[in-house]
């Protein structure tokens, strides 16, 4: 718990400074208010008793109503500027802590996403984003306004009347105990449903998404995921409705306790009143601040350690996230002349026994270009994603640009490495802004990258505000073919300043034909540099200087297309099997 609250408030603290600084003065100074006021109240009622019964002039109690009522305008200022700033709190960090949460994930071993468990840290992490915020909120009130008030009023109270404060003491003690149950009960709802609320959002999405509507619509689809959206809403709601039935019967013996306190203090005022022990100005100040007493009670335990104790569970697996071990590595040069080396490289991905690469050893040397061909599960993205650093291989080592991808950090092992591939990202921008998005700083136009993508900026049919298009129907823009699209995921792959770039089948949408061009420009353009292809559409491999032919994590050829063909049963079936796709093409050559 310290652990986490010291967190959060470093994190605060340090980032905005001078608005925790100002919340704090702001809450003692309401604090001081709220005191003067019971003060003030006490010896206003008292001059008015001293007034009726002792015959005191009415001067005294002009005085007091006057300095009562400019304390009361005061105190209202003070307060509504302090719920001004306390609304700032609540809103102005979550971005800075959501900036803790993308930089952290950027600093995540690539491999971490493919495993289950992590996309639900990552969602609890979001949640407890809310608890840091939370936590925050809480403590800048509790120690800045709440229990300088507390103390205040118990040395007041106990001034009046000794056992007084042993009253709030019974009321306070109990009932802050028992919130603490709530950390675990939060904690375990969170680690129940976190999948359950991804799930959801899933399902959600298959729906509603634009993505998903015109498939899900025509196949009919529709019944079938509301149906596993309501399931899975249901096993959500469940496990909720178990956490708030829990922390309900919580809240109701608090609510018994306070109800039992708030009687006995209201039976010795009136006690000590009649017995003379205090006045009759002391009587109404407490009166009237008992309601505040309790509220303030009531804010700090039934719903301040509540909604704590809820953001604390919460704030502990943002904790936990931004503890997870990071891929690390040392900061190093590129060597671009070195090529590409895999020795003896595997891997397997977690929890699976087979490997998906295994025992590969080969060497790309600077300005080849690669082909990487087989069938679906051979293992060739697993294969590219080893190559380029993004995994690190579970047994032997991969050499790329003279570093060693196992001790190198990942700023060094992407600087000057580029990719283009099939699940491409469509970003609701401009057009130029899709093609730069790697490079804002450059000062390198677009242009020759979207032409030599077959990208016609100039149509305005397509285009209607050239380079300026919002790619996007959603923000009054246009929306692009799949083709269309692709082109456009090229053009940045090639904007993207590299000695290396990976094709990882990017022209799936694209008729062969097309693909043949555009492979062939990019060889053009990529003179020099290293490339690495992988397609399934075997006519387009003749550009490369070597093919490698995988099966089953293996590499069981590799060679020029022609040798291949000669050599290599595997390819040669898959090549004969696709080649009525290029003979059209093969004649036009």
């Amino acid at each position: 718990m310290l652990k986490t609250v010291k967190f959060s408030l470093k994190l605060f603290i340090r980032t905005y400074p001078v608005l925790f600084w100002v919340i704090f003065i702001t809450g003692a100074a309401n604090t001081v208010s709220w005191g003067v006021s019971t003060v003030l109240t006490q010896r206003f009622f008292d001059s008015i008793g001293a007034v009726i019964n002792n015959g005191e002039p009415l001067r005294s109690a002009y005085i007091m109503i006057i300095a009562a009522g400019s304390i009361f305008v005061i105190k209202e200022i003070i307060e509504g500027i302090h719920n001004f700033l306390y609304g700032v709190l609540l809103y102005k960090p979550g971005g800075e802590i959501r900036k803790v949460i993308n930089a952290k994930m950027a600093r995540i071993a690539p491999l971490c996403f493919e495993d289950p468990k992590f996309h639900d840290s990552i969602g609890k992490a979001d949640s407890g984003a809310e608890g840091v915020i939370g936590i925050i909120a809480y403590i800048t009130v509790l120690f800045g306004c709440y229990l300088p008030y507390l103390i205040f009023m118990s040395f007041y109270l106990h001034s009046l009347k000794p056992h007084l404060i042993w009253i709030i003491a019974f009321i306070f003690i109990p009932s802050a105990l028992s919130q603490l149950v709530r950390i675990s009960i939060i904690s375990k709802f969170e680690d129940t449903a976190a999948p359950l609320k991804r799930e959801c959002d899933y399902y959600e999405r298959t729906i509603t998404d634009r993505i998903y509507y015109k498939e899900t619509r025509k196949l009919g689809a529709y019944k079938f995921f509301i149906n596993r959206f309501l399931d899975s809403m249901k096993r959500l709601n469940k496990v909720e409705w178990n956490k708030n039935k829990k922390i309900n019967s919580i809240e109701l013996g608090m609510d018994l306790i306070t109800a039992c306190g708030y009687a006995g203090i209201l039976y010795m005022l009136v006690t000590a009143l009649l017995a003379g022990d205090i006045s009759a100005g002391s009587f109404v100040a407490v009166l009237a601040s008992i309601d505040r007493i309790f509220s303030i009670m009531r804010d700090v335990i039934n719903e301040g350690i509540g909604d704590f104790t809820e953001d604390l569970g919460r704030a502990k697996n943002f904790i936990r996230f931004v503890e997870l071990s990071e891929r690390g590595g040392i900061d190093a040069m590129s060597d671009f002349k070195s090529g590409i080396i895999a020795e003896n490289m595997s891997f397997a991905y977690p929890n699976v026994e087979s490997s998906s690469v295994d025992n590969v050893s080969l060497e790309i040397k600077t300005g080849e270009t690669i082909a990487v061909v087989g069938a679906n599960g051979a293992g060739k993205t697993t294969f590219v994603r080893l190559l380029m650093g993004l995994y690190t291989p579970t047994s032997g080592r991969v050499i790329l640009n003279g570093m060693n991808t196992a001790k190198v950090s990942g700023k060094s092992l992407f600087n000057g490495i580029s990719g283009v591939f099939q699940h491409f990202q469509r970003y609701q921008m401009t057009l130029n802004e899709n093609v730069k998005i790697s490079d804002f700083s450059s000062d390198s136009d677009t242009d020759s990258v979207l032409e030599e993508s077959g990208v016609d900026f100039n149509n305005t049919g397509t285009f209607p505000n050239g380079k300026d298009t919002m790619l996007s129907r959603e923000f009054d823009g246009v929306d692009l073919s799949g083709g269309e699209w692709q082109r456009v995921a090229i053009a940045r792959g090639l904007y993207r300043r590299h000695e290396v770039i990976v094709l990882d089948e990017p022209t799936a949408a694209i008729d062969p034909l097309e693909e043949s061009r555009i492979y062939r420009k990019f060889v053009e353009i990529s003179k020099g540099k290293t490339a690495i292809i992988v397609t399934h559409r075997l006519g387009s491999t003749k550009i490369a200087d070597r093919v490698i032919v995988m099966d089953k994590g293996k590499i069981i050829g590799i060679a020029p297309h022609d040798e291949l063909l000669r050599n290599c049963n595997l390819y040669a079936n898959m090549f004969n099997a696709q080649a009525v796709w290029y003979e059209s093409g093969c004649q036009n050559e």
